[in-house]
């Protein structure tokens, strides 16, 4: 049995009807039409088998031997290199009962587990590339360990012993899924495979819920890209119908699908912008003020002041508002570094297109060259090395001469080097000093903050002196307020905590910045030294190679021994 491929021409299956015939794609081990194949059961006494080279190279012999795939060696030597470059690999009824040693198929795409006695989906995190997996006919009782494979499009698990739809949220590119025969229950979890948009092939018949008396209409109600629904294929007025009667409960779930959404797309632009603020050394706008209170054990105890909120909001918007500046400022630094670097690189790939093309030319008059003496050379009887003199003096002055374009090129480059440098860290200096402006403004609202909420501080004192508080003061701020300088020492402990943070965040921002610029200088100069390097040991390479081929044209004078000369 195969799980099919929508027909060519799906209208020509009226609705309800069983496809017998299907064009078939490269799948699964079950079909629209009935499954046969029974299921293997660990039985008492009966043995157990481990996936080993043994077996694995059994695998191999048996699809050459069915002509499906290219012949491959059973030797374990031979076997460790194929491994690599295996795409498919079918362990069908082998007895198998636990998923292990698949270590090593970093190619595969297609994994056939089916008829064996298997307990557990594990150990196939590292199969990446895997777009079919077959698991059906076996024990497994809960669908998990799928969470790397998100190139899987075919999953079968027809015939186990599985009762929720779930762990199949990394799977977004599913196509054809296979869950027949097992014991779902519940058409909830249905609704779980919404989010699977490409999702056109769907089995569950000989489930509990497929014998619900709405069991079909609701699944095409809620899955509306299905196209084989149980080995029947389904049409759109079958679809429009089942919507139709559910259109109370889609209109609950598209709306809250619409919530999940637009959460998700809120999340996804905040860690963009995180890491574009992190890459420009700007992740510090982020945190600012949180980081401030890390460590602030003076603060558990203000924060239960009155009316302590207002002064902390205000605290947070002057540190807002500072570091929407900074951020700001800095973002168009970060672009005028980034377009320093581009116009740096065009003009060093220029430079490199012009010297290459001027070794080019030359080292193409030495070839047309080389030919015609080799040419003139061939139709001599003998050639003397006076004669190859010349041209040995003319390979000298070519090499010399593509030293020399390479030297102007290091030259050039150093000037280019050296400008980009100075521009470069003009700008790191100016990313600097914003750091200093942005963490002395920010220190600033921290002084703000201090001056604030010691006059909150002095008021309620004040007040509680007087007994116009009230009972409900609550006992945190009550412990606080008995004793003024206690409140005072608290405020002063919470204010030195705030602005070493401050300083700390300035020097950790100032040493990223040092380094980014160090480490970019560096780089760029180690590229060009690589280059030079290899260009260099390119030359003297040429220069001994042609040296050799034209003494090779040197008429090799055979001397004879005594015998010969004798004779």
């Amino acid at each position: 049995n195969r799980f099919p491929s929508p027909p060519r021409d799906p209208t020509l299956c009226a609705p309800g009807t069983v496809v017998s015939s299907p064009r078939l794609c490269d799948s699964f081990a079950h079909t629209f039409s009935k499954p046969t194949m029974r299921v293997q059961r660990v039985t008492d006494g009966e043995e157990t088998a481990v996936i080993d080279d043994e077996m694995i190279a059994g695998a191999f012999r048996d699809e050459e031997a069915a002509g499906e795939g290219e012949k491959k060696s059973s030797g374990t030597a031979v076997l460790a290199e194929i491994i690599g470059d295996a795409t498919t690999l079918r362990l069908s009824f082998k007895n198998v009962l636990k998923i292990d040693n698949l270590q090593g198929f970093n190619s595969l795409t297609k994994l056939c587990l089916d008829n064996n006695i298997v307990k557990e989906i594990c150990n196939l995190d590292h199969l990446v590339h895997l777009q079919w997996l077959d698991l059906s006919f076996n024990n497994i009782s809960k669908i998990e360990g799928l969470d790397k494979l998100t190139n899987l499009t075919d999953l079968s698990l027809f015939s186990n012993r599985i009762s929720e739809v779930e762990g199949l949220e990394a799977c977004t590119k599913l196509q054809c899924l296979s869950l027949g025969n097992n014991q779902i229950s519940s058409l909830d979890g249905i609704v779980k495979l919404r989010k699977f948009k490409n999702l056109h092939l769907l089995n569950l018949e000989g489930n509990p819920v497929s014998r619900e008396s709405e069991y079909r209409m609701y699944v095409l109600a809620y899955l509306i890209e299905l196209k084989y629904l149980d080995y029947a294929m389904v049409v759109k007025s079958e679809v429009v119908s089942a919507r139709e009667q559910y259109q109370d409960e889609l209109l609950d779930v598209e709306e809250k699908e619409q919530l999940e959404e637009e959460k998700a797309a809120r999340e996804a632009a905040a860690l963009e912008t995180t890491a574009k603020l992190k890459a420009a050394n700007l992740a510090v706008v982020e945190t600012v003020f949180s980081d401030m209170f890390e460590d602030d054990e003076d603060n558990a105890k203000l924060k239960a002041l009155p009316n302590i909120g207002d002064v902390l909001g205000t605290f947070s918007s002057e540190v807002d508002a500072a570091s929407q500046q900074f951020r700001q400022t800095g973002l168009d630094l970060d672009r005028q570094k980034k377009e320093e670097l581009e116009a740096f690189r065009a003009a060093v790939a220029k430079l490199r297109s012009y010297y290459a093309g001027e070794s080019v030319k030359m080292i193409e008059l030495w070839v047309q060259t080389k030919k015609r003496v080799d040419r003139e050379l061939s139709l001599q009887d003998r050639v003397q090395n006076t004669e190859i003199t010349p041209y040995v003096d003319k390979l000298g002055v070519l090499s010399n001469d593509l030293m020399d374009l390479e030297m102007r090129q290091v030259e050039q480059f150093e000037e280019i080097m050296n400008d980009f440098d100075t521009k470069y860290r003009e700008i790191n200096h100016e990313c600097t000093e914003q750091q200093t402006v942005y963490f002395r403004a920010v220190e600033v609202c921290s002084n703000n903050y201090l001056r604030d909420l010691t006059a909150l501080a002095n008021d309620l004192l004040d007040r509680m002196a007087k007994e116009e508080l009230g009972d409900d003061l609550p006992e945190d701020a009550a412990n606080l307020l008995i004793d003024r300088d206690t409140c005072m020492n608290a405020i002063t402990g919470s204010h030195e905590v705030h602005v070493g943070k401050i300083f700390k965040m300035e020097e950790v921002t100032r040493f990223a910045e040092m380094q980014h610029l160090n480490e970019t200088l560096r780089e760029l100069r180690d590229e060009e030294h690589e280059r030079n390097r290899s260009r260099i040991m390119e030359l003297h390479d040429f220069k001994a190679k042609n040296l050799a081929a034209l003494q090779d044209l040197i008429t090799k004078e055979v001397e004879l021994d005594d015998d010969e000369e004798g004779a």
